[in-house]
């Protein structure tokens, strides 16, 4: 390699390990390929998983950005014609095009049928992005038929600097993933449960996470996108009017206990987003909400949302004096005797040995009358 060569490798292998947004790693990918490898056209896919890799992409044709298009829906594996577990265990990361499937078959699949051929970007170059058997991004270089082809030295170029580009992108997620929380919890504060991050106009589920269990975006995110959706808008009206749900939106996951927007943040793009907290109600929860008459529900779900007492009534319409009437029936019914142990029978019922056969104590607001729920 000539002493030009290494010192561009060098540059390019600088520029891919630098810090910055999702956006302009994503760039400075690209234009680290292109330093080391001449060609008009580059393209990064890239993400926690072969299935929502392919959302997240960027495209750049001579000067110009391109995004991607109809990226929702594909995995990584379909829109490039993958075999996840032979690319994964393979010792090599980058392959000329033809090394991999004929034009015939490369132009039916979905990024180059919607990309490379209507341009006329004829030789492609490919980058997998896969560590540990995990396949989590694509990368690429694309030159036009009147291009000559790329070479197996240019590929051999790409090989070397690939190690510095997955470890940029693990970082790089890595940093993505705990901004997303940072401003997730920023919008709500508590970390109990699961959060959803949502695209409210492209209707999408942008972000997830579980500190106690993780995610599986397949099981716990994919087959329930919209449901989640439809749950943030439910949730987002009723906070609009003031007052609780007569029903929480209820997922797979549990209730919706909480929502915040969490608009114009760079993190997620400037996108119009909310997030929501998820918690399970298992189903000694349930009996015991189904043991209350209607108006207890109601008001004991504005309690365990964190109204305070004065809200519930003025929500409500009763009167503060009625409503201590139902919180102390509905601690009465539910074998509780302040919001704490509200919120775990219903939340997160818990079994708890009781010391003495007397029942508990009633809150001091309702003994006393000192309204301490407000």
């Amino acid at each position: 390699m000539t002493e030009a060569l290494v010192a561009s490798q060098l540059q390019a292998e600088l520029l891919v390990v630098q810090p910055g947004t999702r956006q302009s790693f994503r760039r400075r990918v690209i234009d680290a390929m292109r330093s080391v490898v001449s060609a008009p056209s580059g393209f990064m896919f890239f993400g926690t998983d072969d299935s929502r890799a392919y959302s997240d992409g960027s495209r750049l044709v001579e000067a110009i950005s391109k995004p991607p298009l109809n990226t929702q829906g594909s995995s990584l594996s379909q829109a490039f014609g993958i075999e996840v577990k032979s690319v994964v265990e393979a010792p090599r990361r980058t392959y000329l095009a033809e090394e991999l499937y004929p034009d015939a078959v490369r132009f039916k699949l979905p990024y180059f049928a919607e990309h490379s051929h209507p341009e006329g970007m004829r030789h492609a170059l490919l980058v997998f992005l896969h560590e540990g058997g995990v396949l989590f991004g694509v990368a690429g270089l694309e030159r036009r038929a009147e291009d000559p082809e790329f070479t197996q030295a240019e590929s051999d170029r790409l090989e070397n600097l690939s190690a510095f580009i997955v470890a940029g992108a693990r970082a790089q997620m890595a940093y993505d993933d705990l901004s997303r929380e940072a401003s997730a919890l920023r919008a709500l504060t508590k970390t109990r449960g699961t959060l959803y991050v949502v695209d409210r106009d492209k209707r999408t589920v942008v972000w997830a996470a579980n500190r106690e269990r993780g995610i599986d975006w397949e099981q716990d995110v994919r087959g329930v996108a919209d449901q989640i959706v439809d749950a943030a808008e439910q949730s987002l009206e009723a906070q609009k009017k003031g007052d609780a749900l007569p029903t929480p939106p209820r997922l797979p996951e549990g209730a919706v206990v909480g929502v915040s927007r969490l608009e114009g943040d760079p993190v997620f793009g400037n996108a119009r987003c909310a997030v929501i907290r998820v918690e399970s109600q298992d189903q000694k929860g349930q009996q015991a909400m189904e043991s209350l008459s209607r108006r207890e529900r109601e008001i004991a779900r504005l309690l365990v949302a964190g109204y305070s007492g004065v809200n519930v009534a003025a929500i409500s319409g009763l009167s503060e004096n009625t409503v201590r009437t139902y919180v102390r029936r509905l601690y009465g019914k539910l074998n509780v005797s302040n919001r704490a142990d509200l919120v775990r029978k219903l939340m997160a019922p818990e079994e708890k040995p009781q010391s003495s056969s007397i029942g508990p104590l009633p809150d001091s607001s309702l003994a006393d009358g000192d309204d301490t729920l407000d």
